[in-house]
């Protein structure tokens, strides 16, 4: 049973490809992770196996056995599927904001109830999402408004500015102070709940990159040498929960609290890479972990 959780952010530093391998008749070749809905993910199994391979010999047991490892010994901790909580999207007058949508928080939402039910701290309170508006964007900054409408990624929308939004929110409890101090410096624009504009909005900014491999000889195109990738850019949020549970394993014997307690303090504001594409400078992401006062 599984008795503590922590809050995981995962943001990305570089564009990031966490992909599903080649896909068939699609529009690009290496599509990245995506949940049931469409929007962009990082699987629970891809996550953890970055995490792990990140981890110092004192904490990767809690993560269970190495293939081929015998006996073998269950993870006394798991990871959630990474979900979308913030993308950077094109605005008129600063270059880039911060987007989210009324489905992504209402979807983090159930993250933040299952950190409820796990953790000593039996009422943490959820995101307040009633006072959005669902058929207009709420904007945290008057200058991205213009004759009340936001333009952003080339999608203008009828919005209205609320300055404090991550203060009516409850975002401003939950997101770490980086993040915090990023969304005030860019602003943040929460989006409709109509006509699926938000997955539009955001789709519009993967970014696809065209790859070729020569020969190194002839200087010309391989066979199958030309592909296409899919990326999420860079500065995107992603929100995640580790769950936790009592581990004895040879001489080891720990407490859920005390095996969240370690990991957090290994993971909080390290950079570690994932999806695969380090050698072309792609991946990187710094990991944050939040606890929430009741």
């Amino acid at each position: 049973m599984y008795s503590e959780a922590q809050l995981l952010f995962i943001r990305a530093y570089t564009p990031l490809h966490v992909g599903v391998g080649r896909g068939e008749k699609t529009y690009v070749d290496l599509p990245i992770q995506r949940d049931e809905y469409g929007y962009p993910v990082i699987w629970g199994s891809s996550l953890k196996g970055a995490i792990k391979a990140n981890l110092d010999s004192s904490t990767r047991p809690y993560l269970g056995s190495e293939p081929g490892e015998a006996p073998t010994q269950p993870s006394a901790a798991v990871f959630l599927d990474a979900r979308l909580l913030l993308v950077p999207v094109r605005v008129l007058n600063r270059v880039w904001a911060y987007a989210t949508s009324i489905n992504l928080l209402s979807m983090f939402n159930k993250y933040i109830e299952v950190l409820s039910s796990t953790s000593k701290q039996r009422e943490l309170s959820q995101l307040e999402l009633s006072s959005l508006p669902r058929d207009r964007a709420t904007v945290s900054k008057k200058e991205l408004v213009h004759n009340g409408k936001v333009m952003i990624n080339e999608v203008e929308l009828e919005a209205g500015v609320c300055e404090k939004v991550l203060e009516n929110t409850h975002l401003d409890k939950v997101l770490p102070q980086d993040i915090i101090n990023t969304v005030n410096n860019k602003g943040l624009v929460i989006l409709p709940d109509v006509e699926n504009t938000d997955l539009r909005v955001i789709n519009r900014s993967i970014m696809i990159q065209y790859r070729v491999r020569l020969k190194r000889e002839e200087k010309v195109v391989e066979e199958g040498g030309l592909w296409s990738e899919e990326y999420v850019p860079m500065e995107t949020v992603f929100a995640s929960l580790i769950l936790c549970r009592d581990f004895k394993h040879k001489d080891i014997d720990k407490k859920a609290s005390d095996i969240c307690s370690e990991i957090s303090s290994k993971l909080n504001g390290k950079f570690i890479y994932v999806g695969g594409k380090e050698s072309i400078g792609k991946g990187l992401v710094k990991l944050y972990t939040v606890s929430i006062p009741a």
